[in-house]
């Protein structure tokens, strides 16, 4: 066999080798943003949930206050419930937005950044459910019971005990944030803080950021 046949037999080796590992690649590629998929859906599933139910809580609480609107209880009590319920539909709105948009055909780090935010997202939208609910478990309690029951129940609590309990909450709301943006929100997030922010941010987001460092290291390889 002649140079130039050898040349041409290995110059087409070549070529054949690069074709399958181009495709070994895209079906990796592939496998692990089709995991990065099935991971996502739980986690739109369950805040879709979470936005529906809030909702409800909204088509109870609404009429009461309209029902009540010369009582300083009511204003006070069902108004910061509605206040809260609001703001938590639309951190709801803005993770299932950002979780439907996680464009799977963009690059890695791309990607990766998006995840992040949306893991800060729900970090944000848990610290407001937390630290809200604190402001309004009495509101909503008391809201639920009347509209289930008819007994005016907000009608007949202690105005003091309600401002009080009210006054209460929203210390601990406002504690609750000055202590995430002081710690958890900086821009040199530490070490104990992001893993704070990914424990809190579910299962189905955990596991898509898993899949992509994977996919992320694989592309680095050489």
């Amino acid at each position: 066999m002649q140079l130039d046949d050898l040349q041409k037999v290995w110059t087409a080796h070549g070529a054949a080798l690069e074709r399958s590992l181009a495709i070994d690649e895209r079906l990796l590629r592939e496998l692990l943003l089709g995991k990065v998929q099935r991971a996502m859906r739980p986690h739109l599933l369950w805040r879709a949930l979470e936005v529906a139910l809030a909702l409800v809580f909204v088509v109870v609480a609404a009429p009461l206050l309209v029902a009540n609107l010369e009582s300083p209880r009511y204003l006070l009590a069902i108004g910061a419930l509605l206040v809260y319920l609001v703001v938590f539909v639309a951190n709801g709105v803005r993770s299932l937005h950002a979780g439907a948009r996680l464009d799977l055909g963009a690059p890695v780090t791309e990607m990766q950044r998006d995840l992040r935010q949306l893991q800060f997202a729900e970090f944000r939208a848990l610290e407001w459910a937390l630290f809200g609910g604190v402001v309004v478990w009495l509101p909503a309690l008391l809201a639920l019971f009347e509209a289930v029951t008819g007994v005016p129940a907000l009608a007949r609590v202690d105005l003091a005990w309600l401002l009080g309990n009210l006054a209460f909450g929203a210390v601990v709301l406002a504690a609750g944030r000055w202590w995430s943006r002081r710690f958890v929100r900086a821009e040199a997030l530490r070490p104990w803080a992001r893993r704070l922010v990914d424990a809190v941010s579910g299962r189905g987001l955990q596991t898509a950021a898993r899949q992509l460092d994977e996919l992320a290291r694989f592309e680095r390889q050489p």
